[in-house]
């Protein structure tokens, strides 16, 4: 067969390069800390009367509102206890308006001595006592009124509630134990212990600031156990106030919002403590950065897809990056894929680099 013989002047395919765009990151140093998420409020919910739960319009697992209706327990029992309690307040007003008239008439007879004096004092003594009656029957109404309150049984805070104890047509009372739990978990607490060393070295980087000028000047963050940062970053709230002498180590609570309930209570995270004032520097992957006699540089696609060089001074490193204190300023293309096939200086067909999600400019 002959062997295809390219046309005279034909160029080379340029090669293709993986670009991505150089970005802007916090580089301030963190420490790190492990710390176990918990509910900053958590409610047993309990019956506070006797009866059978008529209705429980709730899902289990569901987030419930402040003053939710979770259980309702029958109420007609306590509907006629309320009517009876009406009554007796009903009697005992009408016996105190008699007591009082009867008083009223001995006074007036009195003055003209028609009765004696004991027949008065026992008028008196029939008023007090149909006062105090009128007054407990008072307390009987307002008891009755409570009772009958509580065979609705609402959520005292707003948060999750989990799995139901009793189920519909079941007879619970005082004595029946939690029907469920609520959790609060938006805001959530996170506490971790810092170690008296970790507190000491602060306070000297700090000037010897107190446990109140670290918790403002320094911003808690986390890293889920599958190694994704959590979106939103924290405050601390609360430093304890001795070491725990078994370990050394001091108990520090930081709340974080966690609108979308990805923080559940008992879950293990990454505490990551830095300063409240970010330092943003550009960052590249390590093995974008090339080594030669005069240090190190990496490859950059330019505005007309030529291949230049870089020079650059890096910093510390953090995780699989550099971050770069001199030589760029974030958004170049930098070409992190193809390396081996590109000379400075030469034109490059400019791709996405696979998995960054970067597109070529």
């Amino acid at each position: 067969m002959p062997l295809a013989i390219a046309p005279a002047g034909a160029q080379a395919p340029l090669p293709a390069v993986g670009v991505a765009e150089v970005a802007l990151e916090d580089v301030a140093p963190a420490s790190e800390f492990i710390g176990r998420v918990e509910a900053l409020n958590a409610v047993d919910i309990r019956a506070r009367v006797e009866g059978f739960i008529e209705a429980r319009p709730f899902a289990e697992g569901q987030a419930v509102a402040a003053g939710a209706d979770l259980f309702l327990i029958e109420k007609a029992p306590y509907e006629a206890a309320l009517v009876a309690a009406q009554a007796r307040l009903a009697a005992a007003a009408a016996a105190l308006t008699d007591a009082e008239g009867r008083l009223a008439r001995n006074l007036e007879l009195r003055r003209s001595s028609t009765v004696s004096q004991a027949t008065l004092d026992e008028a008196q003594a029939g008023r007090d006592t149909a006062a105090a009656n009128v007054l407990a029957a008072e307390a009987g109404v307002r008891q009755a009124e409570l009772n009958l309150s509580y065979t609705r049984i609402q959520s005292p805070i707003a948060g999750r509630i989990g799995t139901a104890a009793f189920a519909v047509g079941s007879l619970v009372g005082p004595s029946s134990g939690p029907l469920a739990r609520v959790v609060q978990v938006d805001p959530i607490r996170v506490v971790f212990s810092v170690s008296d060393r970790a507190i000491l070295d602060l306070r000297g980087a700090t000037g010897g600031a107190s446990k109140e000028d670290l918790a403002a000047r320094f911003t808690p963050t986390l890293r889920l156990s599958n190694g994704t940062p959590f979106a939103a970053s924290g405050k601390i709230a609360f430093a304890g106030n001795e070491l725990d002498p078994r370990t050394g180590t001091l108990p520090v609570r930081a709340i974080f919002p966690n609108p979308d309930g990805v923080l559940v209570p008992g879950q293990f995270v990454t505490v990551l403590i830095r300063t409240t004032e970010p330092r943003r520097l550009p960052v590249v992957p390590l093995g974008a950065v090339q080594l030669d006699r005069d240090g190190r540089f990496v490859l950059l696609a330019d505005a007309s897809d030529t291949a230049v060089v870089k020079r650059i001074r890096t910093g510390r490193q953090i995780g699989q990056t550099y971050a770069v204190e001199e030589g760029l300023s974030g958004g170049e293309r930098l070409i992190v894929e193809g390396l081996q096939h590109v000379r400075p200086g030469a034109k490059v067909r400019v791709m996405p680099a696979s998995g960054t999600g970067a597109a070529a400019r």
